[in-house]
């Protein structure tokens, strides 16, 4: 938050007072200003915000509305396309916060399943879900960015986006043309001890990014949307007890197991 500098400052009879739990601001605006949006007499595009304490910080409530100053009539606006957005969103928390956890711990913890390479088919079956939820939720991604006529890959979460789009193709691709698996009691060539350490770099890269991708889609979706401050706190809280949960068992198991060899 940037308070406007005091010599650009043209609001007066400002005044703030704390009544019954509400807070009620006063204050008289100019309506032309050089510089400023002109405010109307007919109906004006108007954003209101509040934060959740008396100090200047983060508003995490918004929306905006239309206010006839003639008639007094008042509209409330909403962005549009919530339910393409809310589908990306649930995609590709599926994608990456289900379905390539589940994959990764089919690998670490292949020792508790049936033998005969059960945990490979596993890894590729889920893998291969996630990976078609993941270029249905971009392509919504490109689609309702292109619709809204907005720029793309214009801030950080696009941008990784589009990264990790990039990084996930490169990872299906090294995955089919990987170097064969030396047969038992023969020892693995350098090309494969190359790829194996390439394949988990790019994986666990891949999965920390998704988790990242996931916080920041739920704060632009809050912010977007107006979402009600306690329920955004709500799903952002579980969002991350299920990461961590899913974390706790990759690394927790994957390390029990390594050290039993």
């Amino acid at each position: 938050v940037q308070p406007m500098p005091q010599e650009q400052q043209t609001l007066t009879d400002a005044s703030t007072v704390f009544q019954n739990g509400q807070t009620i601001m006063k204050f008289t605006k100019i309506m032309k200003e050089p510089g400023e949006v002109e405010i109307l007499f007919g109906d004006n595009d108007f954003l209101w915000a509040h934060g959740s304490a008396p100090a200047l910080t983060y508003h995490a409530s918004r929306s905006a509305f239309v206010l006839n100053l003639s008639s007094g009539a008042a509209q409330e606006l909403t962005a549009p396309n919530k339910g393409l957005w809310l589908a990306h969103g649930v995609m590709l928390f599926l994608a990456w916060g289900v379905f390539v956890p589940f994959a990764v711990q089919a690998s670490l913890l292949r020792k508790l399943l049936p033998e005969g390479g059960i945990w490979l088919q596993i890894h590729r079956g889920l893998n291969t879900i996630s990976l078609a939820l993941f270029i249905a939720g971009f392509a919504i991604s490109v689609a309702t960015t292109k619709k809204e006529e907005q720029p793309h890959f214009s801030n950080p979460h696009r941008r990784m986006g589009l990264a990790m789009f990039i990084m996930a193709i490169l990872q299906v691709i090294g995955g089919i043309v990987r170097p064969h698996n030396p047969l038992e009691g023969e020892k693995k060539k350098p090309v494969r001890v190359g790829w194996e350490v390439g394949h988990r770099v790019l994986g666990v890269s891949l999965l920390a990014c998704g988790f990242w991708q996931m916080y920041e889609g739920i704060l632009l979706y809050g912010v977007k949307y107006s979402t009600d401050e306690s329920d955004e706190e709500a799903i952002t809280i579980a969002y991350w007890v299920w990461i961590s949960v899913m974390i706790a068992v990759m690394v927790l198991g994957g390390a029990f197991f390594k050290l039993r060899k």
